[in-house]
């Protein structure tokens, strides 16, 4: 009986050993973790004011599995301190980020995806900016467009060399929220490499919207749909430098009131983001950044500029150490009578 169980046990253990391996053959787990000890220097809100602590913004567990030749998923959990995030109670917890299976080469230089996944708008744009554990894209920042959808996309090359690429996706438009609504967004991305280390980004967005009531105009219903256009422009010589720049335009039509009495107009928002880094050595980078946004061109007190400076101390491989003050100064002062916010941070990132 002895004897039984003993090999009941040894093939069980050597089940478990291939079963391990098969697993680590077909799933690759990473991460990534940014945080900060930060201090609010200036404020415009008084209740804010000399703020500080340590802080996690971005966490991520990621997932990438091989599901066959032809297909790979990617299964991604996020916390980013954030109510979309943060359990009931306000403590750390987690949401889904990405949930996407890719059918590769669907056709020659393309690939297909299905589920939450990011979206054209600003995913390659961030990583070329590389900063995002210091701030996030003018158009993420501002909510221009969501940085993940549910949808379906298909992506690849329109030339064998890869110097022009696109990139279509068809989504809910709800982030990653579960449906709720009969309109769609459409995206388009195309990416051209004319030469060594430039790159150039068009990207374009249509958003559909249910017709809103114009009360000044015998109560009418009006078209409230929303087109986003950028263009990205980034130089990158190895790792020496970069610098790079981005503009925004976005058309609500019919979103803003002007003057009681009168029609609806469009409600157009505009901004241009440049940012840089530069090595000094293989160990330290300076960061910079500043960008302009004004969220309605029809309103004058309503826009902003942000300026962001550091210094990127690689201690490791994937780990970085950057100290760095940001700075939101807006055309309205705050009940205070500051019209800027002023943050000193240090910033740690690192991945695994």
């Amino acid at each position: 009986m002895k004897k039984i169980y003993y090999l009941l046990i040894a093939l069980f253990l050597l089940g478990s050993v291939s079963f391990a391996q098969e697993v680590k053959d077909k799933v690759k787990f990473s991460g990534l973790m940014f945080g900060d000890y930060y201090y609010n220097i200036t404020t415009t809100n008084p209740a804010t004011q000399d703020l500080q602590g340590f802080q996690f913004r971005r966490i991520y567990f990621t997932a990438d599995i091989t599901v066959s030749d032809n297909f790979d998923a990617r299964f991604r959990l996020e916390s980013d301190g954030s109510s979309k995030s943060n359990t009931g109670g306000g403590q750390y917890g987690v949401m889904v980020k990405d949930a996407y299976l890719k059918w590769k080469g669907i056709f020659s230089g393309s690939d297909m995806v299905f589920g939450i996944s990011p979206t054209p708008a600003f995913d390659i744009t961030e990583s070329v900016w590389a900063y995002r554990s210091l701030e996030k894209t003018i158009m993420d920042l501002n909510g221009v467009v969501p940085s993940r959808d549910f949808g379906v996309d298909l992506k690849g090359k329109i030339t064998e060399s890869g110097s022009v690429n696109y990139w279509f996706k068809a989504g809910n438009n709800n982030a990653n929220s579960p449906e709720n609504d009969k309109f769609k967004r459409f995206y388009g991305l195309l990416q051209i490499k004319p030469i060594d280390n430039l790159m150039i980004l068009a990207y374009g967005d249509f958003a559909g919207a249910t017709d809103v009531k114009d009360a000044n105009d015998n109560n009418t219903f009006k078209s409230n749909n929303s087109y986003v256009g950028a263009l990205m422009v980034n130089y990158k010589m190895k790792e020496d430098f970069s610098i790079g720049a981005e503009f925004v335009t976005k058309t609500a039509q019919n979103g803003f009131l002007a003057v009681n009495g009168q029609p609806l107009t469009d409600l157009n928002s505009l901004g241009i983001s440049v940012w840089g880094w530069v090595s000094l050595s293989d160990q330290f980078r300076l960061v910079g950044r500043f960008d302009s946004f004004d969220p309605n061109t029809n309103k004058d007190n309503d826009a902003y500029t942000l300026i962001l400076a550091g210094i990127d101390y690689r201690a490791a491989k994937n780990v970085s150490i950057i100290p760095n003050v940001e700075v939101m100064t807006y055309q309205t002062a705050g009940a205070n009578g500051n019209s800027s916010n002023v943050i000193g941070r240090l910033t740690f990132s690192f991945t695994f």
